[in-house]
């Protein structure tokens, strides 16, 4: 039985390539040295943005509307501050290229 969130399943997935392409490209731009626990950091917070952002619209499409946008905005805060040390993580490691 094909149901709504198998959907939207499908749909996540589908858009996780093209997110995952866009890293690549964004960490050979900037010159980023990637070891594998920089990769597993990223891939983290990667999945923790779907799964916040998936659960807040599970409530609310369960009839809980005010729950699931208590969530989000919390979350949304979260996630930014984590990211924000991602950044931080990812950039520390760049190589410097004195470009002029």
């Amino acid at each position: 039985m094909i149901t709504d969130l198998v959907i939207l399943a499908f749909v996540v997935g589908l858009l996780t390539v093209p997110v995952i392409i866009g890293m690549i490209e964004w960490f050979r731009h900037f010159k980023l040295r990637m070891t594998w626990w920089k990769w597993l950091l990223s891939a983290i917070w990667y999945l923790m943005l779907l799964f916040l952002v998936l659960a807040a619209f599970t409530f609310i499409g369960e009839g809980e509307p005010v729950a699931g946008w208590k969530l989000l905005g919390s979350s949304a805060v979260i996630i930014v501050i984590l990211g924000a040390g991602l950044v931080r993580i990812l950039l520390a490691g760049r190589e410097n290229s004195q470009e002029e």
